[in-house]
């Protein structure tokens, strides 16, 4: 739609273990397209993805603007390509339940967003960070709404599953896998209506030591309880400044000033408002 809305074509080239979906949804656009009068020709995507077909593409002569979504390595190649490039990086979206939220309708909004594409958006919901007076009634909607909680044994072995051995990125075995899988994965016997695995931390358990607290690109959210706003402020700035700086929040509440003084001490580009983060960062909830 950004190439389309600027009048040019475009080039998909998919990540190599998403090509058939990925073409499949462009040779359906491009049928919708040309049904609305559009050009043939007009979308286009690789049937066969290699780092040097890709590099090639980025500097193919009538290649004018370079979208580029991805891992470091690829958002890099695109800044260097000599195009003018727009690059997105890796996302560690906090979602805030501040005391007067709605605390149903917030887990519904976070779960949604989490499981929506099996959490590999990059503006999906990473941590729930809820303040004590709500906790007792976010963890009881979480249990309700489809969420299997670990225990720390189960925190280990998940933990050593999501980051690949020796790096700080996430195992592209998990990535986009449902929660059950990725539970069977970890050798975690998890019920079959488990739609996330939630892993409890403390708010000091930020970083890398901490895999859990990153981003993971798939249905495991990470569950932090604060005092107060001014702590939940803190704690979410470190969860962004650790994976997302930049990139994506969200806050649950019924409170205007308290909903202002969280968006003006985000470091994101989105603070999204009482709804999922992916729904309202991509416009579907948000109409922007």
């Amino acid at each position: 739609l950004i190439s389309i809305k600027a009048r040019n074509a475009i080039v998909l080239s998919p990540h190599p273990s998403a090509i058939k979906c990925i073409c499949q949804a462009a040779t359906l656009l491009g049928r919708a397209a040309l049904i609305a009068g559009a050009p043939e020709g007009l979308i286009n995507c690789m049937q066969h993805t290699t780092v040097e077909g890709t590099r090639e593409l980025m500097h193919h002569h009538s290649v004018g603007v370079i979208l580029a979504t991805g891992g470091t390595g690829l958002v890099r190649a695109a800044y260097g390509s000599g195009k003018p490039a727009y690059g997105v990086g890796p996302g560690n979206v906090p979602a805030f339940i501040e005391r007067t939220a709605d605390v149903r309708k917030a887990v519904a909004d976070i779960i949604a967003g989490k499981t929506f594409d099996y959490g590999t958006i990059c503006s999906s919901e990473q941590a729930i960070v809820a303040e004590e007076s709500v906790r007792e009634r976010a963890l009881e909607e979480c249990r309700g709404q489809g969420a299997y909680f670990l225990s720390p044994e189960e925190m280990e072995k998940v933990g050593r599953l999501v980051i690949q051995p020796g790096t700080h990125t996430p195992n592209t075995k998990i990535v986009g896998r449902p929660a059950t899988t990725i539970a069977e994965m970890a050798g975690i016997k998890a019920p079959p209506a488990t739609r996330v695995l939630i892993a409890r931390l403390e708010p000091g358990q930020v970083g890398r030591e901490f895999p859990l607290s990153a981003e993971k690109l798939s249905p495991i959210l990470a569950f932090y309880a604060v005092p107060n706003l001014a702590e939940g402020i803190a704690l979410c700035r470190r969860l962004l400044e650790f994976g997302g700086l930049g990139h994506t929040c969200s806050i649950h509440s019924r409170n205007r000033a308290a909903i202002l003084e969280f968006g003006e001490a985000m470091p994101a580009f989105r603070v999204v408002v009482n709804s999922s983060s992916v729904h309202g960062s991509i416009g579907y909830s948000t109409n922007l």
